[in-house]
């Protein structure tokens, strides 16, 4: 298990490069393990500093390879298997990543909540710099009032809830999000608290039969 999913609010690591792999111009790096989320499921690729030698080199990117495990576009000269690096994450992205992922997840049960059913999942899910959203046919969501699941959504990130991810036992790279009884297929990182949230604010809009329903945190 890499680090991010071992204990995700840790923000720094001392670790070594494992492997150096070059793609046209980019050079990216693997490390023996990494607090550096790679980006999925809506979720933004990390961001940080990679410390060498005592000098600083930009985490530019974080991504999956073919088998789904981490590694980073960086901007370090000439990586070399055996370097000792120290990571530095950008934490205060990293939190508001963790916090709206988790806004999607409870948003999305709420609906079905009001419903009184599940639904197909978002058409898109994305999580921006400082809102994230999903988008669902109009008919899908039809008549719910998004007022009525915002109130219930910052009723619910007023109380010390815990969430929890794990990884399916016999594939390490497929992971779930439990929240209350609720479970989702998801290999994003969260909060671990639903409090830690604080309030959010839902706002909707309608556009050639599609619904895309947005969260911000206030």
């Amino acid at each position: 298990m890499v680090k991010y999913y071992e204990d995700n609010y840790c923000r720094e690591l001392d670790t070594a490069i494992r492997e150096v792999l070059h793609e046209g111009d980019n050079t990216y790096i693997r490390l023996a393990d990494t607090i550096f989320y790679a980006q999925g499921g809506g979720q933004k690729s990390d961001r940080g500093i990679i410390i060498m030698d005592g000098k600083e080199y930009r985490m530019l990117k974080s991504v999956k390879d073919e088998n789904g495990d981490p590694v980073h576009l960086t901007d370090i000269p000439d990586p070399l298997p055996g370097q000792q690096v120290h990571l530095v994450l950008d934490w205060d992205f990293r939190y508001l990543q963790m916090k709206l992922h988790t806004c999607l997840h409870i948003m999305h049960l709420l609906i079905e909540e009001q419903i009184g059913h599940e639904i197909e999942n978002p058409l898109v899910a994305d999580i921006e710099e400082t809102f994230a959203y999903n988008k669902y046919p109009n008919a899908v969501v039809s008549g719910v009032d998004m007022g009525q699941v915002e109130r219930n959504m910052n009723e619910l990130f007023a109380q010390d809830i815990e969430v929890t991810t794990y990884e399916n036992e016999n594939d390490a790279h497929y992971r779930y999000w439990k929240c209350r009884e609720d479970v989702i297929p998801c290999g994003g990182i969260h909060v671990h608290h639903l409090n830690e949230i604080g309030n959010i604010r839902l706002s909707s809009h309608a556009k050639k039969g599609k619904m895309t329903v947005k969260v911000e945190l206030v």
